[in-house]
């Protein structure tokens, strides 16, 4: 068999990204963007409970706990990227455990309303390096999740 070259019809590529819910979901008004007029450090992606959430990126999962505001939640540490990713109101405890090694797409939990939340949905957040509480700043995850949206 010949080989196809990078970019050619045929050509296979990998997402290095994937939007985080498999199945319907909304973004939500003004108050669930980032900011949002009240210190909203991420994004809320709305969706029925019960609905997967996967892995946005690979990485290394550095914590998966519960904590009274984000309920069920975990963040990974992006491979190779200097960018931690946080998934909160998970349904239950998430799928994987801290240290454990995930894969872009892989299932980690699922949408809940566990802490501080009104309703079912998944509020994501995306850290710059050093990392989430680690000395790094929020940003706003609204355009990557509505590039990723687009293909996944």
């Amino acid at each position: 068999m010949g080989e196809v070259a990078p970019g050619a019809p045929g050509a296979f590529t990998f997402l290095r990204h994937r939007f985080p819910l498999i199945g319907a979901h909304d973004y939500g008004e003004e108050q669930a963007r980032f900011g949002g007029g009240r210190g909203h450090q991420g994004q809320d992606v709305f969706a029925a409970c019960g609905t997967p959430v996967v892995a946005a990126r690979g990485g290394v999962v550095e914590f998966a706990e519960y904590q009274s505001a984000a309920g069920n939640y975990l963040v990974i540490d992006g491979a190779r990227t200097d960018v931690d990713s946080a998934y909160m109101h998970l349904r239950e405890a998430a799928l994987v455990v801290a240290g454990e090694r995930v894969r872009t797409g892989q299932p980690i939990g699922f949408v809940g309303a566990t802490g501080r939340a009104s309703g079912c949905h998944l509020h994501f957040e995306r850290w710059s390096g050093p990392g989430w509480y680690s000395g790094g700043a929020a940003f706003d995850p609204l355009p990557d999740l509505r590039a990723w949206d687009s293909h996944s």
